[in-house]
């Protein structure tokens, strides 16, 4: 509140470096605002005490959606970023809008750590009673030794000879909370 009324002019003018400032501290405070957030849903997934509204419904708008998003991304990096379903799918029941974070931090990530000028894949299968998703890149990989721990929360993986890549270690673990409420599994097959 205090950074929009500054903005506003409400103390009287600012220059220019001032501005340039309260916009550093106003995206500050929303990447904290986002941390606080990821910390609650997980500690509530955790605890058994987070809602899920499971309806019957289609997947495949949601990947669409989910890669439609991260378009900007990818092509900042020029990434060839596809979305491979061939098949009809099965409606499943799911809470759309915690698939949809599942599905923005998976393929978020792959775009993350793919290099420039790489790929990424989504495909999308029926599987057993309900749907199999997979995302393929040509970026590294996550090394053997970081496999079972990946999933965990604050783990991040490591690669040796890449740049340190920004984030909170949450992002797997918020998603291998969505999917296992779901009645599925996540994994990471091994390079």
């Amino acid at each position: 509140m205090g950074i929009v009324l500054l903005k506003e002019g409400i103390e009287g003018p600012l220059t220019e470096g001032q501005r340039g400032l309260l916009k550093v501290l106003e995206k500050e405070t929303h990447l904290l605002i986002d941390l606080v957030n990821s910390l609650l849903d997980l500690s509530k997934m955790e605890a058994g005490m987070m809602r899920f509204q499971l309806e019957p419904k289609n997947i495949a708008p949601l990947l669409e959606q989910t890669v439609e998003e991260m378009g900007p991304l990818a092509d900042a990096k020029k990434i060839h970023l596809e979305v491979l379903v061939t098949e009809a799918l099965p409606i499943i029941k799911m809470d759309s809008e915690r698939i949809l974070q599942a599905l923005r931090n998976i393929i978020g990530n792959a775009v993350k750590f793919t290099p420039e000028k790489g790929r990424v894949s989504v495909s999308a299968r029926r599987a057993d009673h309900g749907v199999e998703v997979s995302v393929a890149d040509t970026g590294p990989g996550i090394p053997a030794g970081n496999l079972i721990t990946i999933f965990e929360k604050f783990q991040q993986s490591i690669i040796e000879g890449s740049h340190p890549v920004k984030g909170t270690g949450l992002g797997l673990a918020i998603t291998k909370q969505i999917i296992t409420h779901h009645g599925g599994k996540i994994w990471q097959k091994a390079n």
